[in-house]
């Protein structure tokens, strides 16, 4: 982990709101909080209210910590935070995600938090990977097939880029367990702009391709070394990345989309969310421990 403390590459950002005037309007956290953060170690993010409140009730039963629940003051994000860890939901998308984190590491900084460690956890679909498989990304590339988070500064493109940190990654995937009844592999990630034509899916509301046009995009994607697909991946490693924080992106494989299109009406997806939780939650009681 970096030893440093949390710096933020704005220089405006004192002069236009200060510790005084300064309000994370969407995560509903006031100025009059932010002592509670200062020893925040963990910032665990996920899209789903229900996969926060499992993890940070899972980290709160391991720890023997009380968990503290910060979703009663919004209605746009939740959190919990449990000791040194706090989790919190990013809604769908990268667009989603982003304001999230402004007000996250903007959170950390004004905190004075140091030594921090970004992990986004979810769901994904599998390129040639099959159901139930844990997928910790390597990097992530991005609609173009170029690995960068794709986003905007004064109307002109701004490129982030998307390499994970190689030590975290392997870290996380190295906390497997052989208990564990599912496995764990690291690759990189293909990260979308949108759930349906984004992913070559056939199921949206309009469709312009065919199915060999939708075999080639999955093979092509193969052949680079994807081996998942998802929303927010890009937009977390490369965010972090600017900030000069270590992040990674653990996802469950619910569907190999290159057998088909829809998760097995059998399939117990709740389970298989478990996983994540799991293997993350053992990578971080194990750094605290230390």
């Amino acid at each position: 982990m970096c030893s440093d403390r949390v710096q933020l590459p704005n220089p405006h950002l004192d002069r236009v709101t200060g510790n005084e005037a300064d309000y994370l309007m969407h995560l509903g956290i006031h100025r009059v909080d932010w002592h509670v953060f200062k020893d925040v170690k963990f910032v665990c993010v996920g899209g789903t209210v229900d996969r926060m409140r499992k993890l940070s009730q899972h980290l709160a039963e391991k720890l023997n910590i009380q968990k503290l629940d910060y979703s009663f003051e919004n209605h746009r994000y939740s959190g919990f935070k449990v000791g040194p860890i706090f989790c919190v939901t990013h809604g769908i998308g990268t667009p989603s995600l982003s304001v999230m984190l402004h007000e996250v590491f903007k959170l950390l900084y004004r905190a004075g938090c140091s030594d921090v460690t970004l992990i986004r956890i979810g769901t994904c679909g599998g390129v040639g990977v099959r159901h139930g498989t844990v997928v910790v990304s390597t990097g992530a590339i991005t609609p173009g097939f170029e690995p960068f988070y794709i986003t905007s500064s004064l109307g002109e493109i701004l490129k982030l880029p998307t390499d994970a940190d190689p030590i975290l990654y392997q870290d996380i995937v190295n906390s497997k367990s052989i208990e564990d009844k599912y496995d764990v592999i690291s690759g990189l990630t293909f990260c979308t702009e949108d759930f349906y034509q984004g992913q070559g899916r056939f199921d949206g509301s309009f469709c312009d391709y065919t199915q060999e046009e939708r075999a080639a995009f999955l093979s092509k994607l193969r052949q680079m070394g994807v081996v998942n697909l998802e929303m927010e991946s890009a937009g977390v490693l490369g965010m972090a990345r600017k900030v000069g924080i270590k992040a990674a992106v653990v996802c469950v494989v619910l569907v190999d989309r290159m057998e088909a299109e829809l998760p097995s009406p059998d399939l117990d997806i709740a389970l298989l969310q478990e996983y994540p939780i799991t293997l993350v939650s053992r990578y971080i009681v194990k750094k605290l421990s230390n």
